[in-house]
């Protein structure tokens, strides 16, 4: 009688083979606990071959995704009104950015440029008698070369201007403004006094020092 609990079979040719094997025909020994890590130990090791792939694939191609934005043409207008009545697409239209003027530092010691050749004229539009020399006095006394001093054809002028014709002496007469009081609006350009490279035209605005 086979015993109880036990599985009991007929004897066959596969009793007489060692018990150290771990398949023995349709008979199998307990599978190892370690046996059960296996697929998971493959799925980690797909997963980390995965992402060190990705990552060597966007290290690559990251520089031939990058996009120049310098090379993008800006496009204007709407998108639906660039084709014209036969359907053709008209060329996008590149809006250029104006240059930034840089500024410009007013010349305030005349020492530290070369003045040979400069020549000023200083006009009175006022009906202060000597507002002209005493300007002249002014500049002078700072190393500015002296400038001819005269009254204006109007004695109702405003507001003072320091005027030249050339853009190289724009720091030049931004810096006489400055050493008389004169705002940097009202240093302009122009061809309308053409007798001295810088020409003051002192007016009502002026602050004639030598008065107070």
């Amino acid at each position: 009688m086979a015993t109880v609990g036990k599985p009991s079979f007929l004897p066959d040719r596969y009793d007489d083979v060692s018990h150290d094997r771990r398949y023995v025909g349709t008979r199998r020994s307990a599978r190892s606990s370690l046996s059960l890590f296996a697929p998971i130990g493959i799925a980690l090791g797909a997963v980390i071959v995965l992402v060190v792939g990705g990552m060597w694939f966007v290290d690559r191609s990251d520089d031939y995704l990058a996009l120049d934005e310098a090379q993008l043409p800006v496009i204007s207008g709407d998108v639906s009104d660039s084709a014209d009545s036969d359907g053709a697409i008209e060329e996008p239209v590149v809006i250029e950015e104006e240059p930034v003027a840089e500024e410009v530092v007013p010349v305030e010691d005349p020492t530290v440029i070369d003045t040979e050749g400069l020549t000023l004229t200083i006009l009175n539009g006022t009906a202060t008698a000597g507002l002209a020399a005493r300007a002249n006095e002014r500049l002078s006394v700072i190393g500015w070369p002296e400038a001819t001093a005269t009254n204006a054809d109007s004695t109702d002028v405003k507001q003072s201007v320091v005027a030249y014709s050339e853009a190289a002496d724009e720091a030049i007469a931004l810096g006489i403004a400055q050493t008389l009081g004169v705002g940097a609006d009202s240093v302009v350009q122009t061809s309308a006094y053409p007798g001295a490279r810088i020409t003051i035209v002192l007016g009502a605005d002026y602050l004639d020092t030598a008065s107070t």
